[in-house]
């Protein structure tokens, strides 16, 4: 397991506990405003903490042997019709919507296991990748992103004449 790997589950263990103490701290405070008088205290008793997972979706990155530049996502639940990949400066720009089959759950007072994924940014140098030559493919819940390394351009290179000198 990888350093990151283990920093990214400690991190969501993190994230449940806070979510988890936020939630038992709403409804202490709504039983103390009701044992008072005071009535449904800012919606403890439906109280659902959102914390937003920088980690959410997972996803894993690494540089392939010819140089590329790979991400792979995990969307299970998804359509490929509701996700949005896009480049703007060094940053890739990923943004999916769930379909409405999902959303439906949410609505029947389900806890929804997925989310929208509101807009996630990822470094890819523009220096260094090829962007508009970036490839997409969705396959089993698992999106596949490909960014061509750029090719070294040698047409502004000046060759220094090497000599020797004395003896």
């Amino acid at each position: 397991m990888s350093r990151f790997n283990e920093f990214g589950e400690s991190f969501e263990s993190i994230i449940r506990e806070l979510s988890s103490g936020a939630e038992e701290f709403a409804r202490a405070m709504a039983a103390e405003a009701e044992s008072k008088g005071y009535g449904d205290f800012c919606g403890g008793k439906k109280f659902n903490m959102h914390f937003d997972n920088p980690l959410y979706p997972r996803h894993d990155s690494y540089e392939a042997a010819d140089g590329s530049l790979v991400y792979r996502f995990l969307l299970p639940g998804f359509d490929e019709s509701c996700i949005s990949l896009t480049f703007k400066g060094d940053t890739m720009v990923l943004k999916a919507t769930l379909p409405e089959r999902l959303r439906a759950e949410a609505a029947a007072g389900r806890k929804p296991f997925l989310r929208d994924v509101d807009r996630r940014e990822y470094r890819v140098p523009a220096e260094r990748y090829d962007q508009p030559a970036a490839k997409a493919a969705f396959r089993d819940g698992i999106l596949t992103v490909t960014i061509p390394a750029k090719e070294e351009d040698m047409s502004q290179s000046i060759k220094v004449e090497i000599v020797k000198e004395g003896n």
